[in-house]
């Protein structure tokens, strides 16, 4: 169906930056638990958003969600809005977290388009927007919906003393850098400026995670001719990727918005884009990662109970992944993060020896390089 049909969403036209402490997350969960009733609503409300917001249809989205789902979901505001969009009748508490999500997206997003603008005029300095911002830029009804806990920026390591200079003169502040070999392994750092609306945080990147890990990822974004709203933004093949890889570096461990965005950008490609998408994941050594995502993604959006037709056109699309990944490291996948992952965490499993370096090195297809950046990175904490 058509890409957002309903919003007038088009590839080329382009919620608040809320604590979402509360929202659940992918990791795995040995046994059921109490949680796993209100889990199922929680899913069935992230995959009731997806769908309105990708077919334009408020009939998918329920009238009234509990409190509790709409507060651990993540999902509130972009609920919300959807609901004012669409014309779904929802409360007027609701509605009020939908416009303050509105406000403050729409205040961070101009202070940030302002500052790029600087940066590139001034500096000469012109950061790649990625992650959820690529969607802000790309899709500016996104702002209404999408919320962002940062912006993320990526610059060559070449640039990043002079881009912590150049925030510092625009009032940033920023943690303290670390030694010289800190600063050369870590992926990147916080700036921050102003309170309230006008907060502003960024977190800035010299590379897409800890080296040597996924390096051609990271010469791919910082390569990128593209533009949206005026910024420059990754490729939708490496805006595919980078979630993957996000998604498994994490151990799972990611807010529910992040599958919709996944979704958001796999559903709109069509064969030849899928198969695109394919040859660049294998390039990256990312195809292990994108097949455990995507299949994380349809259980966390309940597309099975939701959406038959739609589950079964990804399925057909992760067993072409499937194939890809090999039956030794499939069962390696099965076993750190099997299929239908409950969202709850699992505290053995949520450590960093665990999300940063068994997962990752099963969600990579080039473990030795995980295990380098493991052993690199802790040396230079430790010196």
């Amino acid at each position: 169906d058509p890409v957002g049909r309903g919003f007038g969403l088009t590839p080329q036209a382009g919620s608040a930056m809320r604590d979402d402490r509360h929202a659940p997350r992918g990791l795995p969960q040995d046994a059921a638990t109490p949680h796993d009733i209100a889990d199922d609503a929680i899913r069935r409300l992230a995959g009731a958003c997806y769908l309105a917001l990708r077919s334009g249809d408020g009939a998918h989205l329920p009238l009234q969600p509990p409190t509790d789902v709409l507060d651990r979901s993540g999902l509130a505001g972009m609920h919300a809005n959807l609901c004012q969009h669409l014309g779904v009748d929802t409360d007027r508490v609701t509605l009020i977290r939908g416009m303050q999500l509105s406000a403050v997206n729409t205040s961070r997003w101009n202070a940030l388009a302002s500052l790029l603008g600087s940066l590139e005029s001034g500096d000469g300095i012109a950061p790649v927007l990625f992650k959820g911002g690529a969607l802000h830029a790309r899709w500016p009804l996104m702002r209404e919906l999408r919320a962002m806990a940062d912006y993320d920026l990526i610059v060559p390591q070449h640039q990043a003393a002079g881009l912590r200079e150049a925030l510092a003169r625009r009032g940033f502040t920023s943690e303290s850098p670390g030694s010289w070999l800190t600063r050369r392994l870590a992926k990147g750092w916080m700036a921050c400026k102003g309170s309230g609306n006008a907060y502003q945080n960024l977190d800035v990147h010299a590379r897409v995670t800890e080296p040597p890990v996924c390096t051609s990822l990271t010469r791919d974004i910082l390569d990128t001719n593209a533009r949206a709203s005026g910024v420059r933004v990754p490729n939708i093949e490496d805006c595919v990727c980078m979630i993957a890889l996000h998604i498994v570096r994490s151990g799972m461990h990611r807010p529910l918005r992040e599958y919709v965005d996944l979704l958001w950008y796999v559903d709109e490609l069509d064969d030849a884009g899928w198969q695109s998408l394919r040859s660049r994941a294998g390039r990256h050594q990312l195809l292990p990662a994108l097949f455990l995502s995507l299949r994380q993604a349809r259980h966390c959006l309940a597309l099975d109970e939701l959406a038959p037709d739609r589950a079964a056109s990804l399925a057909a699309r992760i067993a072409q992944l499937e194939s890809d990944v090999g039956s030794l490291r499939r069962r390696a996948i099965d076993w750190l993060a099997p299929p239908a992952y409950p969202l709850h965490p699992v505290a053995s499993r949520d450590r960093p020896m665990f999300r940063r370096s068994l997962i990752l090195g099963t969600g990579t297809s080039s473990a030795w390089r995980v295990a380098a950046a493991f052993l690199l990175y802790g040396a230079s904490r430790l010196g």
